[in-house]
Formats: C-alpha cells, sequence, structure tokens
C-alpha cells in the first residue's frame, strides 16, 4: 500500500471529524475545512492508487 493512500485516507477521516464538528457547533469554518480536507484526500489516495497501478504495470512488463 503507497503512503499517499494512507495519507489520503486520514485526510478524509479527519474531514469527516472536521464536518461533524461543524454540524454540532455551528461552525461554518470548520465544515468548509472539513470539506477541503475530505476532498484533499481523495485526491490523494486516488494519486496513490494511479502511482500503484502504474508501478505495477511496469513491474510486469
Amino acid at each position: 500500500m503507497n503512503s499517499d493512500i494512507i495519507v489520503g485516507r486520514w485526510k478524509q477521516l479527519k474531514g469527516q471529524l472536521w464536518q461533524v464538528w461543524a454540524e454540532f457547533s455551528g461552525n461554518d469554518y470548520a465544515w468548509l475545512s472539513g470539506s477541503n480536507g475530505f476532498l484533499s484526500g481523495v485526491l490523494q489516495e486516488d494519486y496513490g492508487k494511479e502511482q500503484e497501478a502504474l508501478s505495477s504495470e511496469k513491474r510486469s512488463h
């Protein structure tokens, strides 16, 4: 498993926690921060998956 995938999943979890906190506290900044963190995590995880696919494809050739 690529480190980008792990970090991406961690960012997604942190983003979700920020969003839960925002719902509880009514803080728009926390909600926006959580949404951005979650999106950043999704993108980083996808990047890591693409890197793994490319490296495994390179090894098989």
